[in-house]
C-alpha cells in the first residue's frame, strides 16, 4: 500500500503543486503533517489494513461501527454510515474556521493572529468595508430548506455578497 499517494499523482486531474502546497505553506505541526501523509499513503491501521497488508487473517475487515463495509481510510472518511453524520460536519467546520479566519484576517475585521486550530469564528465581524457572518440564517423573499450558510462574506463598496 505504501506509496498510493505518488500512484494517485500519475492521474490527469491531479494539480501536484496545489496537493502539496500544504507541506510548505499549511503551518502544520509536524506531527499533523506525518498524519496526512499516512492517511494519503492508506496506511493507517484500519481492519482493512491489518486484514491485507499486515496478512492477519483471523481479523475481521468490517467497519467496526456498522458491520456493512470494509474498513478502509476511504470508507472512514467519506461513507461509514454512522461516523459521516458528525465527524464529516466537524472536518468541515473545521475546514471553513480557516477560510473565514483568512476572510477576516485579509478584510481587516480581525487584529490578532491566532493559530487556526484555536480560532473561534464570530457569528458577525464587521468594519465600514466588510461583513462577514458565521452560521447566520439569512431572510429569503422565497422559503428555502437551506437558507444557513457557513459563511457570508460582504464587500459594502461594490455591493457585492459572497
Amino acid at each position: 500500500m505504501h506509496g498510493q499517494h505518488l500512484y494517485y499523482f500519475c492521474e490527469q486531474y491531479v494539480d501536484i503543486e496545489a496537493s502539496n502546497k500544504r507541506l510548505t505553506n499549511a503551518d502544520l505541526f509536524a506531527e499533523t503533517e506525518s498524519i496526512l501523509t499516512a492517511i494519503q499513503d492508506q496506511v493507517i491501521l484500519t481492519r482493512n489494513y491489518k486484514k491485507y497488508i499486515l496478512k492477519k487473517p483471523d481479523t475481521d475487515e468490517l467497519c467496526r461501527k456498522r458491520g456493512k463495509e470494509s474498513e478502509a481510510i476511504q470508507h472512514l472518511t467519506a461513507a461509514c454510515e454512522q461516523l459521516a453524520p458528525t465527524e464529516d460536519v466537524k472536518r468541515y467546520d473545521g475546514l471553513a474556521k480557516i477560510i473565514h479566519q483568512k476572510l477576516a484576517e485579509a478584510a481587516e475585521l480581525i487584529d490578532n493572529k491566532s493559530p487556526y486550530y484555536k480560532y473561534i469564528p464570530a457569528n458577525v465581524l464587521e468594519n465600514e468595508n466588510f461583513k462577514l457572518y458565521w452560521n447566520r440564517n439569512i431572510l429569503t423573499d422565497k422559503t428555502k430548506n437551506y437558507n444557513r450558510p457557513d459563511i457570508i462574506f460582504m464587500n459594502n463598496k461594490p455591493k457585492n455578497t459572497f
